[in-house]
């Protein structure tokens, strides 16, 4: 190659070199350069759950970054767990929103609302909604998103009060109805007759004597103002927790729960002594038989019937049951005074448990169901409004 031909096509490959980085820095130039953001408004910026046929509004921002106007940019909002509400602004797309900017200059930026409904939410609460917003203008594509809670807080609630309407509070109305009746499965004869006794362990004795007179049926249960309140009380909660999940449901509160607890008052005064009577008795037989502070009354008793001379093949199932065991195994034996002092002291507490079993029955069906609704509403009533 000639040195003059030479030097033409290095001359020709400099001038193809320059037109590149030329060309180069013009098409970055002419590349679209903007940025979108989704910002939650109101009560799904502080992360508070939205409950269903509620609104929540998000924004949502484009701006130009570039040196260049924009034209033509589409933005699609698609949304997940919730709709678009009526708004000029917005165009439904199927489940989705959408609108058009037709220009947008250099660093300018245009906000638009995006109001949206809950129109469907997860059992539990809890669930994330969220809106996926792309936006595209000529080959360049930016997105952003937003999530936020929602949740059927209202019918998550309702749910529970109906597993508390077929459950606990489905038993209060007949378990108050069978206090006034006697338990005819228990003997009308002790097994071990009353022994003379001092002190406190007397008290143990007539509260026996009389609770074996009535087989147990309180007679507070005969008079009509206790059953009146009982059944009223039941009926209404009875409708309460049955009504459909509107929204004003949610707005239980301690006040309110702090009256259902006072309208049954008048019942559990009469079912309250009975059980506070059985909790100082065993406390007193723990004491006299030195028994473990956990020890209940059939094993005392069961210890105490052992120790007379009775044997079990199997362990009672109540102290009723270790007292009809040792009576007949008993009935040729010659016992001690010590000995029968002792069974005679643990039938007397037995008829006192009894009594305290059947009233803690309805006591703890009246506390469960109250406390129930007040621990339901905890757990599910977390919406924003």
């Amino acid at each position: 190659m000639s040195f003059r031909t030479a030097m033409r096509v290095r001359a020709a490959i400099c001038f193809l070199f320059a037109g590149f980085v030329f060309v180069q820095p013009v098409y970055a130039q002419n590349t679209p350069k903007f940025i979108v953001t989704v910002t939650p408004q109101g009560a799904a910026a502080n992360d508070k759950m939205i409950p269903v046929a509620a609104t929540v509004n998000v924004n949502v921002t484009i701006r130009n970054d570039g040196t260049e106007p924009l034209s033509n940019i589409a933005v699609v909002a698609k949304l997940h767990g919730v709709k678009l509400s009526p708004d000029a602004s917005w165009k439904e797309d199927g489940d989705d929103a959408k609108f058009e900017i037709a220009s947008l200059k250099a660093n300018e930026e245009i906000t638009r609302p995006l109001n949206l409904r809950v129109e469907m939410a997860p059992l539990p609460p809890g669930k994330l909604a969220e809106v996926n917003v792309e936006a595209k203008a000529a080959d360049t594509t930016v997105t952003a998103a937003a999530k936020f809670p929602v949740g059927d807080c209202v019918s998550a609630f309702q749910s529970d009060l109906t597993r508390l309407r077929i459950g606990p509070l489905a038993e209060v109305w007949p378990t108050a109805d069978e206090m006034r009746k006697p338990d005819t499965s228990l003997s009308r004869v002790r097994y071990f007759p009353i022994r003379p006794r001092r002190g406190d362990l007397a008290i143990l004795d007539r509260l026996a004597a009389g609770y074996q007179a009535r087989l147990l049926a309180n007679y507070e249960f005969l008079q009509q103002g206790t059953r009146y309140t009982a059944r009223r009380w039941f009926d209404e909660l009875n409708a309460f927790t049955g009504q459909e999940p509107i929204p004003g449901l949610c707005a239980v509160n301690d006040q309110m729960l702090d009256g259902i607890r006072k309208t049954i008052s008048y019942v559990t005064a009469r079912i309250e002594p009975p059980i506070k009577a059985y909790a100082r008795g065993i406390e007193l037989l723990r004491k006299q038989f030195n028994a473990d502070a956990n020890d209940d009354l059939t094993k005392i008793a069961l210890r105490v019937a052992q120790g007379a001379g009775a044997k079990f093949d199997n362990p009672p199932a109540t102290a009723f049951e270790t007292l009809a065991s040792a009576k007949e195994q008993f009935k040729d034996a010659k016992l001690t005074p010590e000995q029968l002092d002792d069974l005679s002291l643990i039938e007397s507490a037995a008829w006192v448990e009894a009594q305290a079993a059947r009233s803690k029955k309805l006591y703890d069906l009246i506390e469960g169901t109250i406390n129930g609704i007040g621990d339901a509403h905890k757990k599910n009533c977390t919406c924003a409004f």
